[in-house]
């Protein structure tokens, strides 16, 4: 089965293959999404206007990589860019990989965790970003029950550190 594209711009290309059709993102597989803790304490999100929902939400840091970029790198630059913190390469770690949307988009994102403090804070955040948002343990279990963090990316994130991550340590709160 032969495989055509049928519409292509500098972000993405949709593909036929036979009846299906999928969306294939320029350097999505080396996107990433970063879950930020700073001082043990407070989650960082950011909060974004996205003009395919005509919403603004609250979401974990994210992006495409860059040409030949490792994801790693690519999570870090994120975060740099959207917060404005430095993420040290020993404070960083690999949590899972996910994909967006199987049945149309032929994406595969990493996700990672990095722990921060205020003093990595180098920057402010892009103009891309409307705020940010520090959040606890408690206040994002209250976000997601009254769907104020609905983002796929996010969610995901949260549950691969939630059963990778927090239920292995115990922090004081």
């Amino acid at each position: 089965m032969t495989e055509e594209t049928v519409y292509k711009n500098k972000w993405f290309k949709v593909l036929k293959k036979g009846k299906w059709h999928y969306i294939v993102e320029k350097n999505s597989n080396n996107g990433a999404v970063i879950l930020i803790l700073e001082d043990n304490k407070n989650f960082l999100f950011v909060k974004n206007y996205r003009q395919a929902i005509n919403s603004t939400l609250i979401e974990l840091p994210r992006g495409y990589g860059n040409k030949n970029e490792q994801s790693i790198n690519t999570a870090k630059r994120e975060a740099l860019e959207e917060t404005g913190y430095q993420i040290d390469s020993l404070n960083i770690m690999k949590l899972g990989s996910i994909y967006p949307n199987s049945a149309i988009l032929s994406s595969k994102i990493d996700i990672f965790f990095a722990q921060v403090t205020p003093l990595d804070k180098i920057q402010d955040s892009d103009s891309e970003v409307i705020e940010i948002v520090k959040l606890s343990h408690q206040e994002i279990s209250k976000y997601i029950n009254q769907n104020k963090i609905q983002d796929a990316f996010s969610l995901s994130a949260l549950s691969m550190y939630y059963t990778k991550i927090y239920n292995t340590f115990s922090y004081d709160e």
